[in-house]
């Protein structure tokens, strides 16, 4: 994988432009919790500032998934109950 991604960052800024930091950490280009799996294809190497970055998004985004959303109803006066 090292030398398939040439030993740099593999992502992308948004103009196109490759991340010219040495890439430094594995990451799943497809997470675990996604179906992700650990063959070759789906890693790819990242400098430790983009993988920091692309975990904390996906950890924010998972548990946002297993959380109890609560709707309660907007709470009323007595004066104004029927």
């Amino acid at each position: 994988m090292i030398r398939r991604d040439g030993g740099q960052c593999t992502t992308r800024y948004s103009d196109g432009r490759r991340c010219e930091q040495p890439g430094t950490d594995v990451d799943h280009v497809i997470p675990h919790h996604l179906g992700g799996s650990d063959e070759l294809e789906n890693l790819a190497l990242t400098c430790s500032w983009h993988h920091a970055r692309k975990s904390s998004s996906e950890g924010g985004t998972a548990a946002a998934k297993t959380r109890a959303s609560v709707h309660r109803k907007p709470p009323t006066h007595p004066a104004l109950d029927d």
